[in-house]
């Protein structure tokens, strides 16, 4: 018999790994250590990339929502059609 309560600890430590920050936060970047840039996404649904210099993973999850992303990854995200930067 498995255990619901595993499998609901294990989707609460992969959606973890998402960065969600739509906004700029108050203080230090610490989470982007190098500066961030953002981006939205033009597509109908949400979508998630992973950035090819930091491997994380960003979230898109309403459409036109901007997203702050590590400048590092900055130029793997411009290469999706349906994501654009916005300043």
């Amino acid at each position: 018999m498995s255990c619901c309560g595993q499998k609901r600890a294990q989707q609460r430590q992969a959606s973890s790994a998402f960065v969600h920050e739509l906004a700029a936060p108050h203080g230090s970047g610490s989470r982007f250590p190098m500066g961030r840039a953002y981006f939205e996404y033009t597509g109908p649904t949400a979508i998630t990339v992973v950035g090819s210099a930091t491997g994380r993973q960003y979230r898109f999850a309403t459409p036109r929502m901007p997203v702050a992303v590590d400048v590092r990854d900055r130029g793997s995200l411009a290469g999706v059609s349906l994501l654009r930067e916005v300043r």
